[in-house]
């Protein structure tokens, strides 16, 4: 892979994370998006449309030290940290999918990097407004999970339960069946643990949305990749939590991030996870 291939990738990453923030601002308040949205991007305070030179991702925020041209409304940190965080995952993208040999690359590409941009767009707006939007989690999400599954099966293979399931289906076909394993088993667990404990806390535990973002990832991970993810998810939802917690005393921390999280670093570093919890750390304990 040249340089050249992570220099665009990056580039396109800071674009779409600047599209991602209309899409944080504008789900939640059921406001239109793209080609049926009327008016461009505007500023929240004044309502004062958006310049392109001013919507440059990134550049702009600095030049404008963080405020709006026309009022002097101070832009929130997030707007900047959404357009980084996505290059990133673009450029993260990009050099995973070369080292796995996934192909055709391209498309491998364009499905790990959207899978990665609806995992950022719903974790800002889970943070920020509690919720896991049916935008997200019931149709772009599943939109990159089928097409994966069908044009890319390297992602999560064509095994079920150590059963390859190709001399049966073609393996477009047999990965899509993994694929809505991973979905069933994901929403499952997650379904059990919401219910599990909303009996513990007597209050409902987490939303459904949790439930639907975990099929969600499953589709694309297939089920033992779900069943990774949420053990990532889990581990670090109790270290960042309490250090959130530690900070904010903040006890309502959505457990969609932590999701999210864990799905993303089990699509880029799955085997290695596997490897990490099955044997190394088995084999350290051992050793201790």
């Amino acid at each position: 892979m040249t340089a050249i291939y992570a220099v665009l990738a990056t580039g396109l990453g800071a674009i779409i994370g600047s599209f991602l923030n209309v899409v944080i601002h504008r789900i939640p308040r059921d406001e239109p998006l793209g080609l049926f949205a009327k008016t461009r991007s505007c500023c929240p305070s004044c309502k004062g449309e958006i310049a392109w030179f001013d919507n440059v991702p990134v550049l702009s925020y600095i030049y404008l030290l963080g405020k709006c041209r026309a009022c002097g409304w101070r832009i929130p940190v997030r707007y900047p940290l959404v357009e980084v965080s996505c290059a990133a995952l673009f450029l993260l993208a990009v050099l995973r999918v070369d080292a796995l040999g996934w192909t055709p690359a391209w498309l491998a590409f364009g499905v790990t990097a959207a899978f990665a941009a609806i995992c950022l767009a719903a974790t800002a707006i889970d943070f920020e407004h509690k919720i896991l939007p049916d935008e997200l989690t019931m149709r772009a999400g599943p939109a990159a999970g089928v097409v994966g599954a069908l044009f890319v099966p390297a992602i999560h293979g064509t095994a079920l339960f150590r059963h390859d399931l190709v001399p049966t289906f073609k393996p477009g076909l047999a990965s899509l069946v993994v694929g809505i394993a991973g979905a069933a088993a994901g929403a499952a667990i997650i379904g059990g643990i919401r219910w599990v404990g909303t009996l513990i806390a007597r209050r409902e535990a987490m939303g459904l949305g949790d439930v639907k973002f975990m099929a969600m990832c499953g589709l694309l991970l297939g089920p033992w990749g779900a069943v990774l993810a949420i053990m990532v998810a889990m581990v670090g939802g109790s270290v960042l939590g309490l250090l959130i917690w530690a900070v904010t005393r903040n006890r309502e921390i959505p457990f969609g991030p932590f999701l999210a999280m864990g799905a993303l670093a089990v699509l880029f570093y799955g085997p290695a996870i596997d490897h990490l919890i099955f044997v190394s750390y088995p084999a350290w304990v051992r050793g201790g």
